[in-house]
């Protein structure tokens, strides 16, 4: 019999997260599949925020529980802007929900695939310096554990139970205070690195589709100045590119492109932005201190 422990956050705020069971869009516009992804990481926010809540009160096995469902939450807004980089060479007209998307829909432990793969691979790591392997390394391989203990571990945080051997399991039992706060505080980077991916993708989706006027003869031989160490042949091709320009060429499926805004801060302040807000907060504070003066 599974007893029912209750978060407050569950009165407060209704479901923890939206139903896996379904995925579908009737549109070929991406508004849907942008609020999809700002609810998403706004809701991922408020369980990982809630999850360091529950740390500091020193349960640490609600934190685990609600740090898997942040992951799962944030999982599925990193498949979303994958799909969308990925509709850029797709097809045109191809539907923008596949059966790789309504399968990680409904598979926990994908989400939380997912999630262990970007953070390995840092493809939009920011920082003010490099991240730390060592550190890394021992990050992932909790997330790894969570991963095939998923379920078990997410349970574990919300009920009562007994195990096969007769052993009462209650959400009491022991969670490393240490490794789930190490793997939420990593967990709650991806909402600022998909922005900043965001941003990353719409200047290469632009480069793509924006021509090269052919260069002028200074700019040429400016160039052949610089490339006069390099392999003769490698710099001949390159002058020859510079010589003949490029035509742009249009992404497929634009309307799911990446659109680079006019206005650098229109965001702060909109749900699903809350992890990039807290890191201009963070990136003022040390340009300015905490009272504005600059240092």
């Amino acid at each position: 019999m599974w007893l029912s422990r209750q978060h407050p956050s569950q009165q407060d705020h209704g479901p923890f997260y939206a139903s896996d069971a379904t995925l579908s869009f009737t549109t070929s516009r991406e508004e849907p599949v942008i609020a999809l992804q700002d609810a998403l990481l706004a809701n991922a926010d408020r369980l990982l925020r809630e999850a360091l809540a529950a740390l500091d009160e020193g349960d640490s096995p609600l934190a685990r529980s609600l740090g898997i469902l942040g992951m799962e939450e944030s999982g599925k807004a990193i498949a979303l802007h994958e799909r969308r980089v990925g509709m850029a060479h797709s097809p045109e007209g191809e539907a923008f929900v596949n059966d790789r998307l309504k399968k990680l829909w409904r598979e926990h432990h994908l989400k939380l695939d997912i999630v262990h793969r970007f953070l390995a691979e840092e493809q939009y790591w920011f920082g003010v310096k490099p991240s730390d392997p060592e550190e890394n390394a021992e990050m992932l391989g909790t997330i790894e554990k969570w991963k095939r203990e998923h379920n078990s571990f997410k349970q574990r945080g919300f009920y009562v139970d007994v195990s096969p051997e007769g052993e009462l399991l209650t959400p009491e039992d022991a969670a490393a205070p240490g490794a789930v706060r190490e793997v939420i505080e990593h967990v709650h980077q991806i909402g600022w690195q998909l922005r900043l991916g965001e941003h990353i993708e719409g200047r290469r989706q632009e480069d793509h589709e924006r021509s090269v006027p052919p260069a002028t003869e200074e700019e040429i031989e400016n160039m052949r100045r610089l490339t006069r160490r390099i392999d003769p042949e490698m710099a001949e091709r390159l002058l020859e590119s510079m010589r003949e320009g490029s035509e742009g060429t249009p992404i497929n499926n634009a309307s799911y492109g990446f659109t680079l805004s006019s206005e650098p801060f229109g965001n702060v302040g909109r749900p699903g932005y809350e992890a990039q807000d807290r890191e201009l907060q963070a990136l003022w504070e040390r340009l300015h201190g905490d009272d504005g003066s600059v240092p």
